[in-house]
């Protein structure tokens, strides 16, 4: 049995676990660390199940083993055209990995975002204004038409106009889903649905056919979060579920703007507020652009994957390269991120492969912080 076929046996037992959606994310991490697979959790003694999930959790984990097989979950999610990954699938984003309440597995149709490519969230209230409407088309519009991803949850209001927007610009959009990816939420954004599916992806850490319910709603929002590098804020009361999402991302390092509005509108009395408390200001997708550093990077990238492909790099500058995103990372950082990737590249080694990197143009080094970054050639 070849790697991709051993990963993708792991993959289904995974999906099955998954579909226990009473089973919370860190229950299935513990398992898995006893279990040290997929599959071997599946096959686990029940005395081992109950000291983690308790005896009736014993009993419903052992009830869907007599209902579903593994197999079966499989040939289903494959009828719908679902795709599933989990933590310790190759394909698994980094950037879920290292936020602090990672998700066990994502289902999606579609893509999933390309981890080179930067990314915004563009979120706001679903109740928008028309100035709102307007400067979510603007920026997401300005990102798209850069190369810049844009990520967002397809409700109502910002999140569907923004991703729309993008879309119709000819750029990659993805949506985090507070239920299950067959399932189209709200039904009026059906039509962005199906362009999701084919400019980008709808994912979920929830099953197939899980209803959407308030409560699914704020713990998607950490997803959405972190799979971007950048959080925008549009429009936000003050008492706004889109401020859960700004928590999550400060929580997550992630760098956080806002739309500034007029001290009379209660739909950007939150983003005044975040203005307030020391969030960034954006009036133009440029100030971002600029601020993250991407403007050379997006107007290079197709140079960096030409001049990547011909230089002959040594094994560990590739793993290393592999790990490093668009956001400065230390040298410590990129070491736990190659041990995450089970990479045995030692620190001399690793020392080694960030100067080969930086000599070729590939990286760059500010502070002790490397990034990914291409020069003129």
């Amino acid at each position: 049995m070849t790697e991709d076929q051993k990963e993708l046996e792991q993959k289904m037992y995974a999906a099955w676990l998954d579909t226990i959606y009473w089973v919370t994310s860190s229950t299935k991490y513990r398992l898995l660390e006893m279990a040290g697979s997929a599959q071997g959790i599946y096959g686990m003694e029940e005395g081992k199940l109950a000291a983690v999930m308790g005896l009736k959790g014993c009993e419903h984990f052992q009830q869907q083993k007599e209902r579903y097989t593994p197999q079966k979950v499989w040939r289903h999610l494959a009828k719908a055209g679902i795709c599933y990954t989990y933590c310790q699938a190759s394909d698994f984003p980094g950037k879920l990995a290292r936020i602090p309440d990672p998700p066990f597995g994502i289902f999606y149709r579609g893509s999933l975002p390309d981890a080179a490519n930067p990314a915004v969230a563009v979120i706001g209230a679903r109740k928008c204004s028309e100035y709102g409407r307007l400067i979510a088309e603007k920026f997401a519009k300005g990102f798209a038409e850069r190369g810049v991803d844009v990520i967002s949850g397809m409700a109502a209001g910002i999140d569907g106009i923004g991703q729309t927007a993008a879309l119709k610009a000819g750029g990659h959009s993805y949506a985090v889903l507070g239920c299950g990816v067959d399932i189209v939420y709200p039904k009026s954004n059906e039509p962005l649905y199906r362009q999701l599916l084919e400019s980008g992806g709808v994912l979920s850490e929830y099953p197939p056919q899980m209803e959407p319910r308030p409560a699914l709603f704020p713990p998607r929002n950490r997803i959405i979060s972190a799979l971007a590098d950048v959080v925008l804020v549009v429009e936000a009361r003050e008492k706004s579920g889109t401020l859960i999402t700004v928590d999550m991302a400060l929580e997550q390092g992630r760098e956080v703007y806002t739309i500034p509005g007029r001290c009379t509108d209660s739909l950007s009395m939150g983003c005044n507020r975040l203005i307030r408390q020391g969030a960034a200001v954006a009036v133009t997708p440029d100030d971002i652009i600029e601020d993250m550093h991407w403007d050379n990077l997006l107007k290079r990238q197709k140079t960096q994957l030409q001049r990547q492909s011909s230089c002959k790099l040594s094994q560990t500058a590739q793993e290393v390269y592999a790990v490093l995103g668009l956001l400065p990372a230390a040298q410590d950082v990129i070491v736990a991120r190659l041990r995450e990737h089970k990479s045995t590249c030692t620190i001399p080694q690793v020392c080694q492969g960030l100067v080969e990197l930086e000599l070729k143009g590939l990286i760059l080094c500010r502070d002790r912080q490397y990034m990914r970054l291409c020069d003129e050639m």
